[in-house]
């Protein structure tokens, strides 16, 4: 007897119910990768912006000596640590050919320690900055 099945066996049915498993965990997978991804580049973006916002700030604060400074800047706590390194005057090359530190301008060396906080996270800067006054 040649008897022809129309329907699917019960093998048939779970091997394809198994690919439609797999392709969902792997969907699963990746989009919760790339919401992790959307996170941490927000979160990046945000303590860039305010990195970039705070400079101004440093730049003001080197011209009154101030150590240490704290504040709160667009939901991100902030503290910067400034720590002057030397002050000398500017190089000169004399007349005579000799090189010495008597020149016009006064130049400071700083160290900027910048510390950012953001929902317990902490991201930490370190950088120079100089600053030339002059004296003549």
């Amino acid at each position: 007897m040649n008897k022809r099945h129309k329907a699917f066996t019960i093998i048939e049915i779970l091997i394809a119910m198994l690919i439609l498993f797999t392709a969902i965990a792997f969907s699963n997978i990746a989009i919760k990768a790339f919401n992790n991804y959307q996170r941490q580049s927000v979160r990046y973006q945000d303590l860039y912006i305010t990195a970039l916002s705070l400079k101004e700030k440093m730049n003001f604060l080197t011209q009154f000596n101030a150590l240490k400074y704290s504040g709160n800047l667009n939901g991100i706590e902030y503290t910067i640590n400034i720590l002057e390194l030397t002050r000398q005057k500017n190089y000169e090359i004399g007349a005579d050919g000799i090189g010495r530190n008597n020149g016009d301008f006064l130049i400071t060396l700083y160290e900027l320690e910048m510390i950012l906080i953001k929902d317990s996270r902490e991201k930490s800067y370190k950088f120079l900055l100089t600053k030339q006054k002059r004296i003549r």
